[in-house]
């Protein structure tokens, strides 16, 4: 299996600055999954990240390290956690002698991959990804079905960590489709 040192950090909730942590992940054999500190995550674009977390739909952002130790988003801030068992191998990536203390927390993470919990998550029956290839189709192509689809999708979008000028994009999506589903209603009982 292979091995690589990783960034990763929550996007659900946060902006640029949600929980991150660097250590040891572990890849599957197709390189979707990813395994890292017990858990499993997909690799599939979102809102803000690149991977979802497996068992709770959590979006994050996964990357390989930076070589100059900036791993976080320019705009972002705050402690990096980074796992005890990799630091010298991190050092050595960097070129830097010594961690920045005010920069890193020390921490243990599980150094094991979680392919188990992640089959038994993957095998449940699960309802049918969202195609986001809808978002970007006119909506009198859409069918009422995916009208709807794609108008629950902007309804269950948390448009509080998405920033002013994206929410505003997708309010005024969401305000076409809702007004082509009226006009295909209104045609239907003329």
């Amino acid at each position: 299996m292979k091995t690589q040192i990783l960034y990763v950090e929550l996007k659900s909730g946060y902006s640029d600055d949600g929980p991150a942590w660097i250590g040891k992940g572990f890849f599957s054999k197709t390189g979707r999954t990813i395994y890292f500190n017990g858990q499993a995550f997909q690799k599939e674009k979102g809102i803000r990240g690149n991977h979802f977390n497996l068992e709770n739909g959590d979006e994050y952002w996964i990357s390989g390290i930076k070589n100059d130790g900036t791993d976080r988003h320019w705009a972002g801030s705050g402690i990096i956690q980074i796992d005890e068992s990799i630091i010298e191998e991190y050092l050595k990536l960097i070129g830097e002698p010594t961690l920045q203390k005010n920069k890193f927390k020390i921490v243990h993470l599980v150094n094991v991959p979680a392919k188990q919990k992640a089959t038994e998550i993957e095998n449940q029956k699960r309802e049918p990804k969202f195609d986001h290839s809808l978002r970007f189709k006119k909506p009198n192509d859409l069918t009422d079905k995916q009208l709807n689809s794609l108008i629950k999708y902007y309804n269950d979008l948390d448009m509080t960590v998405i920033p002013k000028k994206s929410r505003k994009e997708y309010i005024d999506n969401k305000n076409k489709l809702q007004g082509e589903l009226i006009y295909r209603k209104n045609k239907n009982n003329a």
